[in-house]
């Protein structure tokens, strides 16, 4: 493999992990109500997120795709890759169809009224992955042959 796609690769599997961190510092997603902003860290969400699997929102499972994708591609498992980092991002904007979401302990549910950058760094995190791993299987002829990549 020549040098520019072994630098490619490095760059799209590091941007990946690097806006998935930077999601981590925004706002995921606004509710209805007197602050709108309650829920909105997506550092909460990625550490509370879990809860709304009970109520059927099914989104925060992304975050184990996302994640196995990542080991699949750094291990050069590069079509394994690309497959979790597509069930990443289907599981991403499925979040886009919850009207409503936990909002509190008891539970009770709050309208979804926006969506912030925290949430648009996560969901390109996915697509970043999905393209570098998609380029990088297409263009190696041993990619599922078992080599550490970067």
């Amino acid at each position: 493999m020549n040098a520019k796609r072994v630098v490619q690769r490095y760059l799209l599997f590091w941007l990946s992990v690097a806006l998935f961190a930077l999601c981590l510092a925004n706002d995921g997603y606004y509710i209805e109500g007197p602050d709108p902003r309650a829920w909105a860290p997506a550092w909460g969400l990625l550490l509370f997120g879990w809860i709304g699997l009970f109520s059927g929102t099914i989104a925060w499972l992304a975050n184990p795709a996302l994640l196995t994708a990542w080991v699949m591609f750094y291990f050069g498992r590069y079509r394994r890759s690309a497959a979790f980092a597509l069930i990443a991002a289907a599981l991403m904007v499925s979040f886009l169809f919850a009207k409503t979401v936990v909002s509190s302990e008891a539970p009770t549910y709050s309208k979804v009224t926006g969506y912030g950058l925290g949430y648009w760094l996560w969901v390109a995190s996915a697509f970043v992955l999905l393209i570098g791993a998609i380029r990088t299987s297409l263009s190696s002829p041993n990619a599922e042959a078992g080599h550490r990549a970067p």
